[in-house]
């Protein structure tokens, strides 16, 4: 069994109820989950999508906890909580501060056999869940995804998409979804998982109480369909509108998480894309060591690649995925990727590559224990397709795979008649057409939470954090978190697209070439280094500045350092690399040009900010200015804005404070300093005289998203707190704010909607985002408009600020949660000047935010001067 999971307790109720207990300590924060085996397997042809549909009623409130006061129980305490739904189970949970732990069990208990099906409630949260669908139905890897799905398996449920098909969509009846969560729910049918810092003995008898006066119920049948053997290659060509490049899909039959084989096929899994997070569905495109990634990115055949193989209770799918690099023909992609699936079982696997491999899959179990909800998670997932035992010996199991092993599994699996092959080809169409004009819009509760969030107890205070400012003005901060066996890195640099001028794109094309080679390492060395320590690293570029984030175990910190020192300081700018990287650039900028999302910010940007402002480009940039930027000027721009006095660095983890200050200054004192760092010169953007509108019409698209804002405010105005409370109370907290509760609860017409304050070093956009039906643009629009003017006119009510107060308050614990939690917040503290005693003084700042403040500073938000941009389908 893996280190930290000796002390997992499991027990069984009375009622059948299965509970997983793991005590956490390492923040005074627990989870609580309640896992139910129902998902779109255990649907037939008519009702596909119910089981999602039933998790959307479950927050809708039972007799007890009536609608909005549930997640106002939760707010309230500073916890956060949510659900999803699987091919294979339906999940529930909450993240609170570990003495709250009780609110969460009854909740969930009274949700298990009380919640209300109102057939208002019904019909409403219809339109929100096609409204869902149809956002998806905009992604064309998400349609090939379902016709693969559908191909392979001929009769077994797992054909049906989690959301559902449209049409049943239109037709489930309140009695369908009833009956179905009458079927599913109870506590035969479930597991509870609960980890963190509690007594594993009261969490228990806490659980009992709530949980075991619930009747068994009777255990549902499982599905009847066996999936035959399938005795040839299917073939899948997707041929529409609506995306820029094509997209390869390949999946084969492999068995379930509880067949022996398993285990090899994680491996190979590791060996193609990178051993990805043993954590579902927390999976990222894989390491750049990798075969795929060297047979078809390297190549320049695709701008990413990846494979995935989810844990499921019957045999499932292997899949390899590829985006087609612009220009590039699928079919040469398809041939490359099956030739290194044909390479793993012809050939044994070295034995240093699979050591890699192993040591990747340790360094992910380690992440995985980093905070509570990843670790609940992952034995939650495992322990309800296979077993309670699954996941804490699953590190065991994959020690145990030898390279006959991988071959045997390979050529077991990946032969030509178990495979289905799927291609999306995009077909013409999708330009954007852009029109501005002026807009024309003008019950008791068995356990009572106290009336206030308590005050955390915040263990990163000035004593527990070293800081230190290099001779070159380098500023590093330190803490340390003893016993989680791995160490958390989040640094700035202050080189973002602000400086970017008239080159939009250029700061994000330096970034991405930090990690191509250094004037000491190749491309392929950095990543074989870091990949051969398991080490996650992620390098991004903001308005403001380049993110670098890292994770990797104790034992290789001062190594990894050193590797992340050469990037920052030394990069290459080799030419090879260079095109490498504008293909992948410019291929991610033609897919972008086809999003409705990214396509109505960039509308809206061009609309709200002259052409001189950094915000009113994208980050991203433009296509004609990266195919234009050459090596000579990457080179330069890094050499005016990668300095030392720009830069900021913040670990956390398993290392003594003093050695990470020792390893650093080691490292870093060569950086030489430029002098002082400034902002950009910039007036301010000003406000147009009246409302704007853009839209663009995009062929291929069903569903509209919305843009609504104007400029806002930078972190240091002194109107900050009270505009980001008000924010919080619009667009943010619960269900998203009063703009949730209207435009998604009340009138069903978006899945999503929320607002947000980019309030930074510069004043950043403050907007309204949603996602909405056509027929529904004007409606949400106006929707949207009013909500804002009543906060304006009336401000937040008593109970409001309240609840706002507390959540941001008791919040505070699942900010500092993870190593990476705590590294970004003090990276985040240092960047914006606000002290090493802010997390001490932040209580009582949120307290003394007073109602008429919130509100003068909701008024910053012009709705005599805002934007709107909308990107959607072309109107009939």
């Amino acid at each position: 069994m893996h280190e930290g999971m000796q002390s997992l307790r499991t027990a069984t109720l009375s009622n059948g109820l299965q509970v997983l207990l793991l005590e956490s300590r390492t923040a005074p924060v627990a989870t609580f989950w309640v896992w139910y085996r129902v998902g779109s397997r255990n649907e037939v042809p008519g009702l596909s999508g119910i089981s999602h549909w039933v998790e959307h009623m479950l927050f809708k409130g039972t007799p007890t906890h009536p609608k909005g006061t549930l997640t106002r129980y939760v707010d309230r305490l500073g916890g956060r909580w949510n659900a999803f739904t699987w091919k294979d189970y339906t999940a529930y949970h909450e993240v609170l501060p570990a003495e709250h732990l009780a609110v969460a069990v009854e909740l969930e208990a009274d949700r298990m056999a009380n919640t209300i099906f109102d057939p208002a409630e019904v019909e409403s949260e219809r339109t929100v869940i096609i409204s869902e669908r149809e956002g998806s139905e905009n992604f064309p890897a998400y349609l090939l995804r379902e016709e693969v799905d559908s191909a392979a398996h001929k009769i077994h449920p797992y054909r049906i998409p989690v959301i559902g098909w449209k049409d049943d969509l239109r037709a489930i009846t309140r009695d369908d979804l009833y009956r179905h969560y009458r079927t599913y729910y109870h506590p035969g049918n479930a597991l509870a998982v609960a980890v963190g810092a509690f007594d594993p003995d009261g969490a228990l008898d806490l659980i009992r109480r709530a949980f075991e006066p619930i009747p068994p119920g009777d255990l549902p049948p499982p599905p009847r369909s066996r999936e035959p053997e399938q005795e040839g290659e299917r073939r899948v060509v997707l041929q529409r509108p609506g995306g820029a490049t094509p997209y390869l899909h390949l999946a084969y039959h492999v068995p379930a998480a509880s067949h022996p084989d398993f285990a090899a096929l994680l491996v190979i899994d590791g060996l193609l894309s990178g051993f990805k997070s043993v954590v579902p569905f927390d999976q990222a495109s894989g390491g750049r060591s990798s075969r795929l990634y060297r047979a078809l990115v390297e190549t320049q055949l695709a701008s990413d690649v990846t494979t995935s193989l989810i844990p499921a209770v019957d045999p499932t799918l292997f899949r390899v995925m590829a985006t087609a690099r612009a220009g590039a023909d699928v079919r040469a992609i398809e041939e490359r990727a099956l030739g290194e699936l044909d390479r793993l079982a012809r050939e044994p696997v070295p034995a240093e590559e699979l050591a890699k491999v192993k040591k990747q899959a340790k360094a992910q179990f380690v992440f995985a224990r980093d905070g509570v909800y990843r670790t609940a998670l992952a034995l939650g997932a495992f322990a309800v397709v296979d077993d309670v035992e699954a996941f804490p010996r699953l590190l065991d199991r994959i020690e145990q795979v030898a390279a006959e092993d991988v071959s045997a599994a390979a050529a077991r699996y990946f032969v030509e008649r178990h495979r289905t092959t799927g291609w999306y080809l995009p077909q013409p169409g999708g330009t954007a057409a852009v029109a501005e004009h002026a807009a024309r819009h003008p019950g008791t509760f068995a356990y009572r939470p106290p009336g206030r969030a308590m005050t955390p107890a915040v263990t990163v205070v000035p004593e527990t954090v070293a800081r230190s400012t290099l001779q070159n003005g380098l500023t590093v901060l330190a803490h340390e978190q003893r016993g989680t066996g791995m160490v958390a890195l989040h640094g700035y640099v202050k080189a973002g697209a602000m400086f970017d001028g008239d080159r939009p794109g250029l700061a994000r094309f330096v970034a991405s070439l930090l990690q191509r080679g250094t004037q000491t390492r190749s491309s392929q060395q950095i990543a074989e280094a870091l990949e051969g320590m398991g080490a996650s690293l992620a390098v991004y570029a903001n308005m403001e500045a380049v993110a670098v984030a890292l994770r990797v175990l104790r034992e290789d910190a001062p190594a990894a350092l050193e590797i992340i020192g050469d990037l920052l300081m030394r990069p290459a700018f080799a030419p090879d690399e260079v095109e490498k990287v504008r293909g992948e650039l410019l291929t991610g900028l033609r897919i972008a040009a086809q999003d409705t999302r990214v396509a109505a910010e960039r509308a809206w940007r061009r609309l709200i900010y002259p052409p001189w402002h950094p915000h009113s480009q994208m980050v991203e940039g433009e296509e004609p200015v990266v195919e234009a930027i050459t090596a000579e000027t990457l080179a330069a721009f890094h050499r005016q804005h990668y300095r030392p006095e720009a830069a900021i660095l913040a670990v956390v983890g398993d290392l003594p404070t003093g050695d990470v200050l020792e390893v650093a200054s080691q490292v870093f004192s060569g950086w030489p300093r430029q002098g002082v760092w400034r902002l950009p010169n910039l007036p301010p953007a000003g406000l147009s005289d009246g409302p704007r509108r853009a839209e663009v019409r995009l062929t291929g698209k069903v569903q509209s998203d919305i843009v609504l804002g104007a400029p806002g405010l930078a972190r240091d105005d002194p109107a900050y707190y009270d505009a980001m409370m008000a924010n919080l109370i619009v667009g943010q907290i619960g269900m998203m704010g009063r703009l949730g509760e209207s435009v998604r609860e009340r009138q069903g017409m978006a899945y999503y909607t929320y607002s947000d304050l980019r309030a930074g070093l510069m004043a950043g956009p403050w907007w309204v985002r949603a996602g909405v039906n056509p027929q529904n643009e004007a409606r949400a629009i106006d929707s949207i408009v009013e909500e804002i003017r009543a906060f304006q006119q009336g401000g937040p009510a008593d109970e409001e600020l309240a609840d706002a107060r507390n959540f941001l308050i008791g919040s505070l614990a699942l900010r500092l949660e993870t190593n990476g939690g705590i590294a970004q917040t003090l990276a985040d503290i240092e960047l914006y000047g606000l002290g090493l005693d802010y997390l001490v003084r932040y209580p009582g700042i949120i307290r003394g935010l007073r109602r008429e403040g919130i509100t003068a500073a909701s008024r910053r938000f012009p709705l005599g001067a805002y934007a709107v941009a909308v990107a959607g389908p072309p109107r009939p």
